[in-house]
């Protein structure tokens, strides 16, 4: 391979760069979402809650700072040490002693992820023994004409809306398919049911589905509480989804990814620990020399770059858990690991004849420190060891790189180009292929539904992309290789060099992304809708979501089985968003809804209760994927 392809190459690699640079960043790095909690945000209780709960998607890890209480005055309170339920391990408990006097709380809510992600939240809530305040909650309608979810063939003149006690509208609006506002008359308050009020339509409605939106409080209420809010859809003569007012792809913005201070760390850990195993396996295992100066004296630079970059991520995850002490903090599986690897790393500098064993150990520990394989939805430990084997095969292939590139003597080049170079190409396409299968498994069990789209979109996505590009530049430049140490010349030696330092910086960039996956979430570029419900109902529903991203959706549910009467679905995600559709039936066996029903990234959960004809009723629930992330209260 001639010089200008090297040239080429690396202005390729630029160009890679150039492009993972001016993507927009993500800002949602959720790694283990709030599912629930109690008290649920804002609630509004008449007396002392017994404890503080919260459930995660995923196991956490707890300090004694884990979940504090304070009131309004900023005060805390005393409570229990929070707890994880034995039965259930994403539920964390902390008991509050005593009775809560009547005032606003916050739960500040600091745990550890499993990747070491440090995950703050909020909670607010408020005890109260004015039975007034609770009643307020009361407040509600009961029933809308045109019904939700009706498709009617005749005329429509009017909103009905009956409530269970006297009310006033504060707002309406009516929208049609295409987001248009319907020109409405006052309300009018039925002088024989002050509960019951109506709103006139000003101009005949065309077919289509229409949205309403309203307000609405009791007569008697104070000014200062809240009205309540609600919406239903209904169609005149055929349903047809919603669509947006304005059409065109927003424009992309220029600018860096989620790069910090943390992912230096992680890279610096990753350099140094890949050079000094991969440099150790090739001396021992490639090369076979029992003991090399050159190693010797350039080993503690690496130990010395593993070491910073350890100081860095702890230094970084003491400031994020700033009311631990420091000898709770040196409990943590995220401080006495790294400070273990360091050790074993210090064993294996020292003691030369165990030195590959010792380096082998820090390598296969990252897993349980960094990264998302520690998941028990990825996999747990089968995975963090799919993971551990894909970190000691990049070792191997980027450590003797970096051997190659230091090491040969003139008086052993003839060596080292019939015997150590060949043999050593032989491990690299080994540990390449060993890098893409893994990758590749760990992908699909990281992201096991997705879009094209939706995982371009994400950071995590792009980032992986790029290192998948990159790594197929390296095994190019391999393809050429093997050619080249087939002719023997005086030259060859330092063609063959020169390559591998393209290799080896084509190795760093793919360090650097690497540290970029561990801090990005996989889910941000998950999309897809997961049934949850056992046995062979699930068999009877088929639901799709078009399109399955934020914003504006149509909901189509298609049954198989016995005649369905009636449906309605249930979308939830934390904290707050709670939200019943009542379904248009478009024909004997398709229920549709329309609307803004993923109003946000993350993880929802959908019920689909079902009425028979026959008079039973099931229910189907399902796991919602909307690609990026939702954190909690944000």
């Amino acid at each position: 391979m001639p010089s200008s392809y090297c040239i080429v190459l690396k202005k390729g690699l630029f160009l890679l760069l150039f492009f993972m640079f001016i993507y927009p960043p993500l800002t949602g790095l959720a790694h283990s979402s709030l599912e629930k909690t109690y008290p649920k945000e804002g609630e509004k209780l008449n007396s002392s809650p017994e404890s503080i709960e919260v459930w995660f998607q995923d196991p956490v890890v707890l300090h004694s700072e884990s979940i504090k209480v304070k009131d309004n005055s900023g005060n805390y309170i005393d409570t229990g040490k929070a707890f994880v339920d034995p039965v259930d391990k994403t539920h964390i408990i902390s008991k509050i002693p005593g009775d809560l006097p009547s005032g606003l709380y916050i739960a500040e809510i600091n745990v550890i992820a499993l990747d070491g992600f440090v995950i703050n939240e909020e909670l607010k809530f408020q005890v109260t023994n004015d039975e007034e305040i609770i009643k307020q909650d009361s407040f509600k309608v009961l029933k809308y004409s045109p019904v939700d979810g009706e498709i009617t063939n005749q005329s429509v003149n009017q909103i009905d809306l009956w409530f269970n006690k006297p009310a006033e509208i504060t707002a309406i609006g009516v929208f049609d398919d295409k987001q248009k506002s319907i020109r409405l008359g006052s309300p009018q308050i039925d002088p024989e049911n002050p509960n019951h009020l109506s709103v006139p339509f000003e101009e005949t409605l065309h077919s289509g589905t229409y949205q309403v939106t309203w307000y609405a409080r009791p007569l008697e209420a104070e000014v200062s509480q809240p009205d309540i809010v609600n919406v239903f859809y209904f169609a005149v003569d055929e349903f047809t989804p919603i669509q947006q007012s304005i059409t065109g792809e927003p424009k992309g913005s220029f600018s860096l990814p989620n790069l910090s201070l943390k992912q230096l760390g992680y890279w610096f850990v990753f350099v140094g620990l890949t050079i000094l195993f991969g440099g150790s396996f090739f001396l021992k295992f490639i090369s076979k020399e029992k003991r090399n100066l050159k190693w010797r004296k350039i080993s503690p630079l690496f130990l010395s770059l593993v070491i910073l970059g350890e100081v860095i991520i702890m230094v970084l995850q003491k400031g994020e858990l700033q009311g631990l002490s420091f000898e709770e903090f040196l409990k943590l599986k995220f401080t006495w690991i790294p400070l273990l690897q360091i050790l074993f790393l210090l064993l294996g500098y020292f003691i030369n004849r165990y030195q590959i064993y010792f380096y082998s150990i820090p390598v296969v520990l990252m897993p349980f420190v960094v990264g998302h394989a520690a998941y028990p939805r990825y996999g747990g430990f089968i995975t963090m060891g799919i993971n551990a084997l894909h970190l000691l095969a990049a070792a191997v292939w980027i450590g003797g790189l970096f051997i190659i590139i230091i090491h040969p003597e003139k008086e052993d080049m003839k060596r080292w180009i019939t015997v150590v170079i060949p043999r050593f190409g032989k491990w690299a396409l080994l540990s390449l292929v060993i890098i893409i299968v893994t990758g590749f498994i760990m992908t699909f069990q990281y992201v096991p539904s997705f879009s094209v789209s939706s995982f371009v979109e994400s950071e995590w996505g792009k980032v992986l992309i790029i290192k998948i590009i990159i790594t197929m530049l390296v095994l190019i430049i391999g393809f050429f290789q093997r050619k080249t140490l087939k002719k023997w010349t005086e030259s060859t030696l330092r063609l063959i060099i020169q390559r591998v330092r393209v290799e080896i910086i084509y190795a760093s960039i793919i360090l650097l992304l690497a540290s970029l996956l561990v801090i990005s979430t996989p889910s941000v570029a998950e999309q897809g809708v997961y049934p949850q419900t056992l046995g062979d109902e699930r068999e009877e529903l088929e639901v799709g979501f078009s399109p399955l991203t934020p914003g504006l959706n149509v909901l189509t549910m298609d049954f198989s089985g016995k005649a369905v009467k009636e449906v309605k679905v249930y979308l939830s995600m934390p904290p707050t968003y709670n939200v019943e559709y009542k379904t248009f039936k478009v024909d004997e066996n398709t229920f549709k809804i329309t609307g803004n029903l993923l109003h946000a990234s993350g993880t929802m959960s959908m019920e689909v209760a079902t009425f028979y004809q026959d008079g039973t009723k099931e229910k189907f629930l399902y796991k919602v994927v909307v690609p990026g992330e939702l954190r909690f209260n944000e």
